[in-house]
């Protein structure tokens, strides 16, 4: 483990291009931490940021926990933290350990080396007037994948969309997400009315999740899970899941996720590496995650709300292939808009 000798929080604040809903509220800002561990003279950082409606932890809880997590390091001897040993919230513990891995590569400073490509699915949401020139748009910056958000209008007016699109689009990979929005015999209903389309993934179907089993039977689809994977008894539906979704910040660290992609291997499922609308020190963490599934296209099209990011000079963060190299430094990050809030030294 690499030695530690000092801790930095800071808070930021990321206006949206237009305004998102976050658990039931219509939200123009991105908030979050960037945490910074220290050795000497060499820095590594790490993205804390519980998505509203989805993570259990709030920021001000994450604060309380990131500093407490902090003393722990700082007044544990070298190299004998066991970070799996601690508990901590998900973003807290995704924060520290990209943190932690940024730091490992600060100190080794390994020879540069290209950094392969990564393919990233474009996102369409749940926009009805906007779906259609979207997926336009999408097909015409050369996205090769693209998510549908269904299950807020009627099963035929999804039908409508999902024929529209694959029709115009034949090469192009479409996943399908309900967001849990659909009875199992809805969820029938639109398998069988797309068994002759070549639907990439179905996402979450279910509003009710032990009714899993039973779609999966006769279900022509691959299944794709995302919460039902992050719940307390997200063991039993893993022979369900053709594809896994795994949000580190929502599942539990970059270790964590790693666990989780070599148990999916086991099983012969698929892994998509997915964001939950962090900066984009949070988004250089996914996209080297999702290098360890080159084959696959993620779900990392999220970049694109904010106005600016945390970084002086803007990164590459969205499109069809996302291929950053580098590693960050302090002075790539822009101060301006970060605002310390906790520092210690060993």
């Amino acid at each position: 483990m690499t030695v530690i000798d000092s801790v930095t929080i800071y808070t930021y604040k990321l206006r949206l291009t237009s305004p998102i809903a976050w658990d039931g509220q219509a939200r123009t800002h991105r908030r979050g931490l960037l945490v910074c561990l220290g050795y000497g003279d060499d820095s590594g950082w790490g993205d804390i940021a519980p998505l509203p409606g989805f993570s259990a932890e709030s920021l001000t809880e994450t604060q309380v926990w990131a500093e407490e997590f902090a003393r722990e390091i700082l007044k544990s001897p070298p190299r004998t933290l066991d970070l799996s040993a601690i508990k901590i919230p998900p973003s807290v513990r995704f924060g520290f350990e990209l943190a932690l891995c940024n730091l490992d590569i600060a100190t080794r400073k390994p020879s540069p080396q290209e950094a392969s490509a990564v393919a990233c699915c474009g996102l369409i949401g749940h926009q009805t007037d906007q779906q259609f020139h979207l997926a336009h748009t999408l097909v015409t910056s050369d996205y090769r994948a693209v998510k549908l958000k269904l299950g807020r209008q009627s099963l035929e007016e999804d039908l409508n969309t999902v024929h529209t699109i694959c029709g115009k689009y034949p090469h192009l990979a479409v996943r399908v997400d309900a967001n849990r929005s659909w009875s199992i015999d809805t969820a029938k209903n639109f398998v069988r009315a797309t068994q002759n389309l070549r639907l990439d993934y179905l996402e979450e179907p279910l509003k009710d999740k032990t009714n899993l089993v039973e779609l999966a039977r006769n279900c022509t689809i691959p299944i794709a899970l995302d919460e039902t994977l992050r719940g307390q008894d997200a063991e039993k539906y893993h022979k369900v899941a053709d594809v896994r979704v795994l949000k580190p910040t929502l599942a539990g660290g970059t270790y964590t996720t790693l666990a989780h992609i070599e148990q999916a291997i086991q099983d012969n499922a698929r892994c998509i590496i997915s964001s939950s609308y962090e900066s984009g020190v949070g988004m250089l963490g996914l996209i080297e995650m999702a290098r360890n599934l080159p084959e696959e296209i993620h779900g990392l099209d999220t970049h694109k709300v904010f106005e600016r990011d945390v970084f002086r000079v803007p990164l590459q963060l969205s499109g069809p292939m996302l291929q950053p190299e580098g590693s960050i430094e302090t002075h790539d990050l822009d101060q301006s808009i970060l605002h310390r809030v906790w520092h210690a030294k060993a």
